[in-house]
C-alpha cells in the first residue's frame, strides 16, 4: 500500500504477542492484567497480559546526517593535492594521490557506512572525527586504512603517534569484485568503536587513549600512484542511538519467571508487578527473586522484558489467515480484512475486532493458500 498520509513519529517500543505479531506502540501502564498502550496506527487500546510475550524498549530510528554519494558539492580538496578526486557514475573516484574532505559536525555517537572499490593494489585512508585543517598534518583522529596487505583502524594524535586499534589480514585477491562494504560505529561518550565488513561484525574496540577525538570532519585520502583507480560510493553518515541495539538477541531463559534486562545488560528474574506514570516519565515496578523490595525503574533504564506464562496461540492462528504489515515495521496476523474507504476492520485471533486507518497499512499477504474445493458435476 502507498503511504499517502503521514503517520505519527514511530514509537520507541515494540510488543511481541504470543503468536509472533510485532506491534509498534507506547506502553502507558500495566495493571489489573492489562497493558494500556498507544499506537500511531491502531490508536489507544488494551492488551491482555497473558497474550504478551515480550516488550522491547528504546528502539529509535537512525537519523540520517548525510546520504550519498550524490555529488562533490560541499566537499573540498586539500590544497596541495589539487583536483585528485572527482565525482562520476555516482561515486567519488581518484587515480592519483589526493585528499577530499568535509566538515559534518559529527554527533558524539555516529555511524559511517561506505563501499570501497579499487583496481590493482589499493592504498586508501578514510579519516574521521578530526578538525577541518589544511595541510594534512597529524592531529587527533581515527583512520581506517586499506593497503595491499590488509585493513586496519588506527588512532592518530597531533604529536604524530599512530596507535593500532585493530588490523585484519585481507589481500585484494580475497575480494573477487574488488569491492568491500565498511561500517564503523563510534561512541565517543565511552571511547568505543565497532567494525562491520560486508555486514559481518568484525569486533568491538576501545580507544587506547583517554582523550577522544572531538572533531566533526571526515576525509578520503588516496595514496595510490600509477593511475590505480580507487573509489568510494554509498557513503552514509547516521546519528547512532544505540538504545535500540542493546540485547536484541537475549535469550528469554527458562520462561518460568518474568525476566528484565537493563540497558547495560544487567538481568533480573522475578515478576513485573505494574507499569505506572511518575510525573512526566513512566516507571516499571519489578519484584526480583533476590531482593526484598520491588525495583522501581524508569523505562529509559530497561532494554527488554520477557513475560512468563503468556497464552499460547493456536496453530491455526499462526499458520493460516492473513499477514498485515503496519507502518513502523510492525506485523499482525488477522483472520479477516475488510476495507471501507480509508478505514480498515480486521479480526485478530488474540485481540478481537480492531478498526483503524488504511494509512497505517504497508502490505497485506496471505499466510497460506486454501485448498481448492472439489467441484462435482451432476
Amino acid at each position: 500500500f502507498g503511504n499517502t498520509v503521514n503517520v505519527n513519529e514511530e514509537p520507541e517500543q515494540r510488543i511481541e504477542l504470543s503468536n509472533g505479531d510485532i506491534l509498534p506502540l507506547k506502553v502507558n501502564s500495566m495493571e489489573g492484567g492489562f497493558f494500556s498502550v498507544d499506537s500511531p496506527v491502531l490508536g489507544t487500546f488494551s492488551i491482555p497480559h497473558d497474550v504478551v510475550s515480550s516488550l522491547q524498549l528504546g528502539i529509535v530510528p537512525k537519523k540520517i546526517i548525510y546520504s550519498g554519494t550524490k555529488g562533490i558539492d560541499g566537499w573540498s580538496h586539500e590544497a596541495s593535492s589539487g583536483q585528485a578526486w572527482n565525482y562520476e557514475d555516482g561515486r567519488f573516484s581518484a587515480i592519483r594521490e589526493g585528499m577530499l574532505l568535509r566538515d559534518f559536525d559529527l554527533p558524539q555517537k555516529f555511524i559511517l557506512k561506505f563501499a570501497f572499490g579499487f583496481q590493482g593494489h589499493p592504498h586508501f585512508q578514510f579519516s574521521f572525527a578530526h578538525q577541518l585543517l589544511s595541510g594534512g598534518g597529524k592531529q587527533d583522529r581515527y583512520t581506517a586504512e586499506f593497503i595491499g596487505s590488509g585493513f586496519g583502524i588506527f588512532r592518530e594524535t597531533n604529536d604524530r603517534r599512530r596507535i593500532p586499534i585493530t588490523s585484519l589480514v585481507l589481500s585484494p585477491e580475497q575480494l573477487e569484485k574488488r569491492l568491500i562494504d565498511v561500517e564503523i560505529r563510534v561512541d565517543r561518550t565511552r571511547g568505543l568503536l565497532e567494525l562491520r565488513m560486508d555486514g559481518e561484525l568484525m569486533g568491538r574496540y576501545a580507544d587506547p587513549l583517554e582523550s577522544i577525538p572531538e572533531g566533526g570532519c571526515i576525509s578520503l585520502v588516496s595514496n595510490a600512484s600509477n593511475k590505480i583507480r580507487q573509489y568510494v560510493r554509498d557513503l552514509m553518515i547516521l546519528e547512532w542511538d544505540d538504545r535500540g541495539d542493546r540485547h536484541r538477541s537475549e535469550d528469554r531463559g527458562d520462561g518460568k519467571a518474568d525476566s528484565l534486562i537493563g540497558r547495560y545488560g544487567e538481568r533480573f528474574g522475578g515478576k513485573l508487578e505494574s507499569i505506572r506514570a511518575n510525573g512526566d516519565s513512566t516507571v516499571y515496578v519489578f519484584k526480583s527473586d533476590f531482593q526484598k523490595e520491588a525495583l522501581v525503574l524508569p523505562e529509559e533504564e530497561i532494554s527488554t522484558l520477557f513475560l512468563s506464562h503468556h497464552g499460547k496461540a493456536s496453530e491455526s492462528g499462526i499458520t493460516s489467515g492473513l499477514m498485515l504489515g503496519l507502518r513502523g515495521q510492525g506485523t499482525m496476523r488477522v483472520s479477516t480484512f475488510m476495507l471501507s474507504g480509508n478505514s480498515v476492520k480486521v479480526e485478530h485471533p488474540l485481540l478481537g475486532s480492531i478498526e483503524f486507518g488504511l494509512d497505517g497499512v504497508s502490505f497485506l499477504e496471505r499466510i497460506s493458500i486454501p485448498k481448492a474445493k472439489t467441484v462435482i458435476n451432476r
